[in-house]
């Protein structure tokens, strides 16, 4: 006859602290076990938000106690740019960081900070988006099912084309040139004579090489990383938009989490906004070096002149939303 060993006192207690370092109370996941999300952005490893994304992860991971760790997915592993946005509504994605073009399909009042010419330097661009300007925005986002953290940098729009220089308006007529699905970018090249075609970042460079398109809209940071500068020869400076990206969460995600973790992600948000824009405006300087360096040729535009072009496209768009329009373009 077998008898059944009496529990200790010692052995529950161990079997209790067991269980402890897997769940404490509430059913909190704990370092040893972390809640995993994923951050998805739009580019290639090479680009500052690769780095922000993975800095911003190592901030919550450390205002969490170990709760949230975030895998960083890039260019194209989870699908095109626009369907990223959709992912991020719907919860499949938890957070991502995405440029504004991608989010006016969702987010229409997102436009005005992409019209063309709007922002005359940085630090009005930042001043806007920190303050009224971005936080009405965020509220837009939110009913549509996306939480903004904060609004980062991307850096200025310049064209890069193959066949010519562009310095003037005119200079663009007839061109084929790469847009993001935002309205206002097929506006903006249309009013300037050019033909927009949407393609997503993955399928610059092959369409550049095959002559699908003749010319793109990149920042400098994003011309280096995408390899335009060996698809294209001339580099026109034309400053035509700011180029503001999101640091986002999906609603369905936000609604998930504690007051305590919201205001983790706020504040790990809040720290990586700066290094975000200074790394951008280093990488930019870095990457105009780099494109003379390989051979690209360098003009500066008639700035006045594009901007003039533009009076159509905000005539078509201010319409819309007056009240923030009017809140950019007189700061």
């Amino acid at each position: 006859m077998h008898f059944q060993r009496p529990v200790t006192r010692r052995a529950c207690m161990g079997g209790m602290l067991a269980v402890a370092t897997t769940f404490n109370i509430g059913g909190r996941a704990t370092a040893a076990s972390p809640i995993t999300l994923k951050l998805a952005t739009a580019d290639t490893k090479n680009d500052t938000s690769y780095a922000i994304a993975q800095r911003f992860g190592e901030e919550i991971a450390k205002r969490t106690n170990g709760k949230y760790k975030l895998h960083v997915y890039v260019g194209g592993e989870l699908g095109s740019t626009r369907n990223l946005a959709s992912s991020l509504q719907t919860g499949i994605l938890d957070t991502a960081i995405l440029t504004a073009g991608y989010l006016e399909s969702f987010v229409p009042s997102v436009q005005v900070i992409d019209l063309p010419f709007v922002f005359k330097d940085e630090a009005t661009a930042e001043k806007l988006l920190d303050g009224e300007v971005g936080k009405k925005l965020f509220s837009d986002m939110k009913t549509k099912g996306i939480i903004g953290l904060a609004w980062g940098w991307y850096g200025w729009r310049q064209m890069e084309i193959k066949g010519k220089a562009v310095s003037k308006p005119d200079d663009l007529k007839g061109m084929k040139v790469r847009i993001q699905p935002g309205p206002v970018f097929a506006a903006m090249f249309k009013e300037l004579g050019a033909i927009p075609i949407v393609l997503d970042g993955s399928e610059v460079y092959l369409a550049l090489s095959q002559g699908t398109v003749s010319a793109i809209d990149f920042p400098l940071p994003t011309a280096v990383t995408f390899k335009a500068y060996e698809v294209t020869k001339y580099l026109a400076l034309t400053r035509h938009v700011y180029n503001a990206g999101a640091l986002m969460v999906s609603k369905l995600r936000w609604g998930q989490m504690t007051d305590e973790d919201r205001q983790a992600f706020q504040a790990a948000a809040n720290d990586v906004l700066p290094v975000w824009r200074q790394s951008i405006a280093q990488a930019s300087d870095k990457a105009l070096d780099f494109c003379k360096q390989h051979g690209m040729t360098v003009t500066d535009t008639d700035f006045q002149a594009f901007r003039e072009k533009m009076t159509p496209v905000y005539k078509q768009f201010r319409p819309q939303y007056p009240e923030l329009f009017d809140m950019i373009a007189n700061p």
